[in-house]
């Protein structure tokens, strides 16, 4: 009991400074989150959900469940009439008795190469971001401390913040981008409490290798790689999985200093279906059952492609 009002305590108080995007094992299903380039990269109108819930089991003193609760939706598509692609992300994450509701928008700008199987983008996102802390549930260490002590639920908007991000890619052979998010840390109020956006940088790559020679029915193995830094601490995710004949997916992910994970999918008819289950190597281990997340998404391929075309007239010759 000792350890888990311990660990509240920090969870909460180590919230206040600065945020970091929130975590996901199955990064490698869609990038908008950490890169606003990958807005479009699909090639098609893209929806998708993520849910999660991490370090399950963690209550404070009083007996409150204070596990972080996750959740993502996005959405985004190509615009090939002028090379781009566009994008929404809504991400509400919940950390004990603090709540983050964002939202933003990416765009992004495609180089497409001439065998139209590569292409370098270059995209930017605007976020916005509200936050609530109800301060008459924390667990403070100084009770006294005046600062914290505010008997209700307190809430402020981030003005706008924005991302950059570079992404190259050549379809079902490799992907590499970099990226940083909430470049100019924008800050509010919140109660008696400053709250500053923590500016963080991401790394995201991955490569595909073909074993087996058919088409129809090719199977692969699929490294990639993420890694998040806000230029004082480096985390990073190794995952591996296997994918057949563009349906099945199943692998496993470690996580520095954190978890490993195993995870599967499906593809069915433009959807795509995933799960993952986290399993906590840290100290926290000892309080949590670990995480578990769930992937739903769908996808429309455009085709044909509609491009904007020169038009000429003859009485021009």
């Amino acid at each position: 009991m000792k350890k888990k009002y311990l660990f509240s305590v920090a969870l909460l108080l180590l919230a206040f400074p600065g945020y970091t995007q929130i975590q996901l094992t199955q990064y490698f299903l869609d990038g908008t989150l950490y890169n606003p380039a990958f807005a479009g990269s699909q090639e098609a109108i893209c929806a998708n959900v993520y849910g999660r819930q991490q370090w399950m089991g963690l209550a404070d003193v009083n007996g409150n469940k204070v596990s972080p609760i996750s959740g993502v939706f996005n959405i985004h598509a190509p615009i090939y009439a002028i090379s781009s692609g566009l994008g929404l992300n809504v991400v509400y994450d919940k950390t004990g008795f603090e709540q983050t509701l964002g939202v933003k928008l990416n765009y992004a700008y495609r180089f497409v190469f001439k065998d139209e199987s590569k292409s370098l983008g270059i995209g930017i996102g605007v976020s916005l971001t509200n936050k609530s802390i109800e301060f008459n549930k924390l667990i403070i260490e100084q009770p006294a401390d005046p600062l914290l002590k505010i008997n209700q639920k307190e809430s402020g908007i981030i003005i706008p913040d924005f991302d950059f991000g570079i992404l190259y890619q050549q379809i079902n052979k490799i992907y590499a981008g970099i990226s940083s998010t909430n470049l100019l840390e924008a800050t509010t109020d919140i109660g008696n409490v400053s709250y500053g956006q923590q500016r963080n940088f991401y790394l995201t790559a991955g490569y595909y290798i073909k074993l087996t020679g058919k088409q129809k029915k090719a199977l692969y193995i699929i490294p990639s790689l993420l890694v998040k830094s806000n230029l004082v601490n480096v985390q990073f995710d190794l995952t591996a999985r296997m994918e057949y004949n563009n349906l099945f997916w199943a692998g496993a992910s470690y996580r520095y200093q954190d978890a490993v994970a195993v995870l599967a999918g499906i593809n069915l008819k433009g959807f795509r279906i995933g799960a993952s289950y986290d399993i906590t190597t840290s100290y926290l281990s000892k309080v949590s059952n670990g995480s578990v997340e769930l992937f739903i998404g769908y996808c429309y391929t455009i085709r044909p492609k509609v491009k904007l075309n020169s038009l000429f007239n003859t009485r021009y010759l």
